[in-house]
């Protein structure tokens, strides 16, 4: 009966999808999440491609910088980003499928570093903070930052704000755990990937959603999307992947 129903819903999908061609997908570089050289480029993108599979559709994944690859997505110029966290503004921008990712955001020290018994952001108020241009963080964070509540030192990347920690340029940065981990254990030497600390409790929680530009086309494609990542689940897939994201397999 579940393959007579997943039938029944790709026949209704596909005559206005297919001839439109493959599912144009831009991602950038989020390693273990996403990444061009990674394994299945990333579990992100490989759960995109298996899920547009199961319900036939062909899948081209094209990187860019973040920026880049949200703007297209965005305008319409591709029919999806991957991946995107919920916020409002981009709640206004992308149609949202649903989550892909638990992620969890925690405080990233030196282990000499000293601070405060925290609560929530505003409780970093007086530290150098290190955050990443174009990453989301949670709405609260920016309202923070905006009125001068938090004082940021922005970089391109989250390897530069895990640089500038270890150098005490800045005194915490928050990062999701597998992501941070994953980049001082590959970026940098083990003795100084040893000299960083991570917090055992998370500051915020994410839950990472492929962003569909909004049309059309773009909401018909979330749904067909959303019932193909629960086939993946129904037949156990899904958690197969992400037991591998948990080992490390779609590292480099």
């Amino acid at each position: 009966m579940k393959r007579i129903l997943l039938f029944m819903l790709m026949t209704v999908f596909m005559p206005f999808l297919a001839a439109a061609g493959p599912v144009k997908v831009t991602s950038g570089e989020y390693p273990p999440y996403t990444g061009e050289n990674l394994p299945h480029g990333g579990f992100v993108n490989h759960v995109v491609s298996e899920a547009f599979n199961v319900m036939g559709y062909e899948v081209r994944i094209r990187y860019y910088p973040w920026a880049r690859a949200f703007a297209f997505a965005r305008e319409g110029t591709a029919d999806a980003v991957a991946y995107v966290y919920k916020t409002e503004r981009r709640g206004m921008e992308y149609w949202f499928s649903d989550p892909v990712t638990h992620e969890r955001l925690v405080v990233f020290t030196k282990k000499e570093t000293r601070v405060p018994n925290w609560v929530s952001f505003r409780d970093f108020k007086g530290l150098r903070i290190g955050a990443t241009r174009d990453f989301s963080y949670t709405d609260e964070f920016w309202r923070l930052a905006g009125k001068g509540v938090l004082t940021l030192d922005v970089a391109n990347s989250d390897s530069s704000n895990f640089a500038k920690l270890i150098e005490k340029r800045i005194d915490v940065f928050f990062a999701d755990e597998l992501v941070g981990f994953t980049i001082l254990r590959e970026r940098f030497a083990p003795a100084i990937g040893d000299m960083v600390k991570s917090s055992e409790r998370a500051i915020a929680e994410h839950f990472g959603m492929i962003g569909f530009t909004k049309s059309t086309r773009g909401e018909k494609l979330r749904d067909v999307f959303n019932q193909g990542l629960r086939e993946l689940k129904t037949t156990g897939e899904f958690q197969s992947m992400y037991g591998d994201l948990l080992e490390g397999k779609y590292n480099h």
